[in-house]
């Protein structure tokens, strides 16, 4: 009897492992397609991922003005195009903090401020050795949905073009101040003179009034060549280019300098 308890004993065994056996290759057969799913799903996210920032990194390239943002430690997340182009910049500076990537002190103080202070705007920045080029910087830091900041963002707007013009149009005013101030002074003090008494004496007084006839006609070219100027940049008229005898050119300025 007990070879036959036996035998059903080692048969029950069997079964019993082989029940386990079944089980056992399910739940690993289970865990195996589960585990590929969710691999198919890392997978997915990842790709999502990548097409976002690849879509973000386009829009931001897209921008003119040059745009840097950090992180929470104030390390470089992003930068576009336009920010490389403004600094030269050459290599992957992503990772580093700005003073490590742009080696500037004043870009430095302006990030502390946005820790403190949470925006700063129209911040300007000057880069000496690249064409003393002119920057406003507007910084912002952004906030999680507690409150605490976890990053920043800087926008960069190139004001080099802006301040060689605003330079320009200061020379310009100031040299025709100078060319109208001349003319006035000169028929003024003729006008004093004869209003003293150069006026009895005709030779004089009629040299005199040429001479403020003709410093007058002076204001009225230049004032004439301001509104040709001004007609210009307009596009109103064009220039009629025509030739002209030096001679005669330099000899009224020759006459008209020693008349002053």
């Amino acid at each position: 009897m007990w070879p036959t308890l036996t035998i059903f004993a080692g048969l029950g065994l069997v079964a019993l492992h082989l029940w386990w056996k079944r089980r056992f290759d399910e739940a690993r057969e289970k865990l195996e397609e589960q585990s590929g799913q969710n691999a198919v799903l890392h997978e997915q996210q990842q790709l999502a991922l990548a097409q976002a920032q690849a879509q973000q990194q386009a829009l931001f390239n897209s921008m003119v003005e040059g745009v840097l943002l950090l992180d929470g430690n104030g390390r470089v997340r992003l930068v576009n195009q336009a920010l490389e182009h403004l600094f030269g910049l050459k290599g992957d500076i992503r990772g580093r903090t700005t003073m490590e990537a742009l080696r500037l002190h004043e870009l430095q103080e302006l990030v502390s401020r946005v820790r403190v202070e949470g925006q700063v705007l129209g911040f300007e920045l000057e880069l000496p050795g690249l064409d003393n080029r002119c920057l406003q910087v507007n910084a912002t830091g952004l906030l999680d949905r507690g409150g605490m900041q976890q990053g920043m963002i800087l926008v960069f707007h190139d004001l080099t073009r802006l301040k060689q013009l605003e330079n320009t149009r200061q020379e310009f005013v100031a040299n025709v101040s100078h060319e109208l101030r001349t003319p006035l002074s000169m028929i003024k003090g003729y006008v004093e003179t004869l209003i003293n008494g150069a006026k009895d004496d005709p030779n004089v007084a009629t040299r005199f009034l040429r001479t403020i006839e003709k410093h007058a006609d002076r204001l009225t070219y230049l004032i004439e060549d301001l509104l040709t100027i001004s007609r210009l940049e307009s596009g109103q008229i064009v220039l009629n280019l025509q030739k002209v005898g030096l001679r005669s050119v330099a000899e009224d300025v020759m006459e008209d300098l020693q008349s002053r």
